[in-house]
Protein backbone atom coordinates (compact mmCIF):
# COMPACT_ATOMS: atom_id res chain seq x y z
CA UNK A 1 0.00 0.00 0.00
CA UNK A 2 1.57 3.29 -0.99
CA UNK A 3 0.62 7.11 0.44
CA UNK A 4 1.54 9.84 -1.25
CA UNK A 5 3.10 12.11 1.02
CA UNK A 6 2.18 15.93 0.07
CA UNK A 7 4.72 18.90 -0.83
CA UNK A 8 3.91 22.39 0.25
CA UNK A 9 5.29 24.96 -1.75
CA UNK A 10 3.09 28.28 -0.01
CA UNK A 11 0.76 29.27 2.58
CA UNK A 12 -2.23 27.99 -0.34
CA UNK A 13 -0.79 24.87 -0.63
CA UNK A 14 -1.02 24.75 3.15
CA UNK A 15 -4.06 25.83 3.80
CA UNK A 16 -5.67 23.65 1.09
CA UNK A 17 -4.38 21.03 2.32
CA UNK A 18 -5.62 21.42 6.06
CA UNK A 19 -8.80 22.74 4.69
CA UNK A 20 -9.28 19.20 2.67
CA UNK A 21 -7.83 17.13 6.14
CA UNK A 22 -10.90 17.72 8.24
CA UNK A 23 -10.64 16.40 12.08
CA UNK A 24 -7.42 14.23 10.32
CA UNK A 25 -4.00 14.69 11.51
CA UNK A 26 -1.20 16.00 9.39
CA UNK A 27 2.04 15.95 10.09
CA UNK A 28 4.72 18.43 8.40
CA UNK A 29 8.13 17.54 7.96
CA UNK A 30 10.23 20.97 7.91
CA UNK A 31 13.40 19.94 6.52
CA UNK A 32 16.27 21.68 3.61
CA UNK A 33 17.76 19.77 0.92
CA UNK A 34 21.18 21.19 2.99
CA UNK A 35 20.63 19.39 5.73
CA UNK A 36 22.09 16.06 6.84
CA UNK A 37 19.66 15.11 9.39
CA UNK A 38 16.75 15.37 7.34
CA UNK A 39 17.98 13.02 4.51
CA UNK A 40 18.72 10.75 7.24
CA UNK A 41 15.20 10.32 8.55
CA UNK A 42 13.33 10.82 5.07
CA UNK A 43 13.03 6.73 4.82
CA UNK A 44 11.43 6.83 8.26
CA UNK A 45 9.72 9.32 7.31
CA UNK A 46 8.22 7.47 3.81
CA UNK A 47 7.80 4.53 5.89
CA UNK A 48 5.50 5.87 8.76
CA UNK A 49 3.38 7.60 6.40
CA UNK A 50 2.54 3.71 4.57
CA UNK A 51 1.67 2.62 8.10
CA UNK A 52 -0.66 4.74 9.58
CA UNK A 53 -3.02 5.81 6.54
CA UNK A 54 -5.29 7.17 8.64
CA UNK A 55 -2.85 10.28 9.14
CA UNK A 56 -1.74 13.22 6.34
CA UNK A 57 2.15 13.19 5.80
CA UNK A 58 3.38 16.55 4.51
CA UNK A 59 7.17 17.98 3.49
CA UNK A 60 7.89 21.77 3.45
CA UNK A 61 11.29 22.76 2.10
CA UNK A 62 12.00 25.57 4.69
CA UNK A 63 14.14 27.29 1.82
CA UNK A 64 11.35 27.25 -0.93
CA UNK A 65 8.75 28.12 1.70
CA UNK A 66 9.93 30.42 4.24
CA UNK A 67 6.24 32.04 4.81
CA UNK A 68 5.42 28.19 5.67
CA UNK A 69 8.36 27.85 7.85
CA UNK A 70 7.72 31.33 9.49
CA UNK A 71 4.23 30.35 10.41
CA UNK A 72 5.22 27.53 12.63
CA UNK A 73 8.33 29.18 14.10
CA UNK A 74 10.59 26.92 12.48
CA UNK A 75 14.56 27.53 13.96
CA UNK A 76 16.03 23.73 13.20
CA UNK A 77 15.93 21.21 10.50
CA UNK A 78 14.28 18.50 10.39
CA UNK A 79 11.08 19.57 12.58
CA UNK A 80 7.69 18.25 12.70
CA UNK A 81 4.58 19.67 13.25
CA UNK A 82 1.55 18.06 13.82
CA UNK A 83 -1.43 19.39 12.98
CA UNK A 84 -5.15 18.61 14.10
CA UNK A 85 -8.73 20.72 13.30
CA UNK A 86 -6.40 23.27 11.49
CA UNK A 87 -4.17 23.95 14.68
CA UNK A 88 -0.61 23.03 16.36
CA UNK A 89 -0.87 20.24 18.38
CA UNK A 90 2.64 18.97 18.73
CA UNK A 91 6.46 19.26 17.76
CA UNK A 92 8.83 17.21 17.07
CA UNK A 93 12.88 18.91 16.65
CA UNK A 94 15.67 16.88 15.20
CA UNK A 95 16.00 13.44 13.50
CA UNK A 96 14.48 11.19 16.17
CA UNK A 97 12.57 8.50 14.79
CA UNK A 98 11.18 7.20 17.93
CA UNK A 99 10.23 10.99 18.83
CA UNK A 100 8.20 10.90 15.72
CA UNK A 101 6.39 7.72 15.64
CA UNK A 102 5.38 8.29 19.20
CA UNK A 103 4.06 12.03 18.49
CA UNK A 104 1.72 10.27 15.76
CA UNK A 105 0.57 7.28 17.53
CA UNK A 106 -0.12 10.08 20.68
CA UNK A 107 -2.23 12.00 18.55
CA UNK A 108 -3.43 9.83 15.34
CA UNK A 109 -7.32 8.07 16.05
CA UNK A 110 -7.35 5.07 15.31
CA UNK A 111 -3.88 3.99 14.56
CA UNK A 112 -3.25 1.58 11.64
CA UNK A 113 -0.96 -0.43 14.04
CA UNK A 114 -2.44 -2.00 17.13
CA UNK A 115 0.50 -3.33 18.73
CA UNK A 116 4.10 -2.97 17.87
CA UNK A 117 6.03 -3.75 20.78
CA UNK A 118 7.98 -6.93 20.89
CA UNK A 119 5.98 -8.10 24.29
CA UNK A 120 7.29 -9.72 27.27
CA UNK A 121 7.77 -13.38 28.01
CA UNK A 122 6.41 -14.50 31.88
CA UNK A 123 10.08 -14.12 32.93
CA UNK A 124 10.49 -10.67 32.29
CA UNK A 125 12.93 -10.20 29.26
CA UNK A 126 11.88 -9.78 26.02
CA UNK A 127 13.00 -12.98 24.17
CA UNK A 128 15.10 -15.59 26.09
CA UNK A 129 18.36 -14.74 27.05
CA UNK A 130 18.00 -11.20 26.56
CA UNK A 131 19.16 -8.65 29.13
CA UNK A 132 17.99 -4.53 29.91
CA UNK A 133 21.42 -3.83 27.99
CA UNK A 134 21.26 -5.89 24.95
CA UNK A 135 21.95 -3.57 22.40
CA UNK A 136 18.14 -5.08 21.19
CA UNK A 137 15.33 -2.97 20.27
CA UNK A 138 14.35 -1.58 23.56
CA UNK A 139 17.53 -2.23 25.22
CA UNK A 140 19.79 0.61 27.01
CA UNK A 141 21.95 1.09 24.23
CA UNK A 142 19.36 1.43 21.79
CA UNK A 143 17.41 3.89 24.12
CA UNK A 144 20.82 5.77 24.32
CA UNK A 145 20.98 6.13 20.68
CA UNK A 146 17.81 7.15 20.53
CA UNK A 147 18.40 10.17 22.27
CA UNK A 148 19.32 13.43 20.96
CA UNK A 149 22.53 14.54 21.40
CA UNK A 150 21.78 17.52 23.58
CA UNK A 151 20.14 15.14 26.03
CA UNK A 152 22.94 12.76 25.65
CA UNK A 153 25.63 15.80 26.78
CA UNK A 154 23.60 16.63 30.08
CA UNK A 155 23.32 13.17 31.05
CA UNK A 156 27.33 13.16 30.22
CA UNK A 157 27.43 16.33 32.68
CA UNK A 158 25.30 15.09 34.93
CA UNK A 159 27.16 11.77 35.58
CA UNK A 160 30.61 13.57 35.67
CA UNK A 161 29.36 15.42 38.15
CA UNK A 162 27.93 12.64 40.14
CA UNK A 163 30.97 11.26 39.92
CA UNK A 164 32.89 13.65 40.93
CA UNK A 165 30.81 14.43 44.17
CA UNK A 166 30.81 10.90 45.52
CA UNK A 167 34.63 10.28 44.28
CA UNK A 168 36.31 13.62 46.17
CA UNK A 169 33.59 13.86 49.17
Amino acid sequence: MSTTITHIDSLSDLNRILGDGGAKLTVIDFHATWCGPCHQIAPKFEALSRQYTNVRFAKCDVDQAKDVAQKYSISAMPSFVFIKNGQKVDLVRGADPRGLENAIKRHADGSAVAFSGRGQTLGGSSSPGETPADDGEGGLIATWNGLDSQTRVILLLIGAYLGYVFFFA
